[in-house]
């Protein structure tokens, strides 16, 4: 590599490889000099710790947002929990009324029997 990769007051190693014909021809076809565009790649490649870093931010953002959303599935099956009684409750007064009311129906279907049968009695046999 030489001085003019943007890194002059560093101290340097040479390092000689060979790449594929493909890869070579991919490398040439790069607007920037071939060193810098390695020494890029390299630095890229070997530094694990930013790249972990931010997956660690990405992990505590997601860890939080699990968080939040597990709250909000207690919350709504409190919720349900309640809906759930409140719809028991309300079907249990609906069967007393529907009760009450068929023995009102009853009550009702005795009393026209009653009249009924009082009025099928002849005029004279009121006494």
């Amino acid at each position: 590599m030489s001085a003019d990769d943007g890194r002059s007051g560093d101290d340097k190693k040479q390092l000689n490889v060979r790449i594929s014909t493909e890869l070579y021809k991919k490398l040439d076809a790069v607007n920037e000099p071939k060193g810098i565009v390695v020494t890029k790649a390299l630095e890229k490649y070997l530094e694990p710790e930013v790249s972990s870093a931010v997956s660690q931010e990405y992990l505590d953002a997601l860890l939080k947002q699990l968080s939040v959303k597990d709250e909000q599935i207690a919350a709504l099956s409190k919720q349900l929990g309640t809906k759930d009684e409140q719809i028991m409750e309300r079907d249990n007064t609906t069967k007393m009324h529907i009760a009450q009311v068929q023995t009102l129906i009853n009550q009702l279907e005795k009393k026209q029997l009653e009249l009924e049968g009082a009025k099928s009695k002849k005029w004279y046999h009121f006494w």
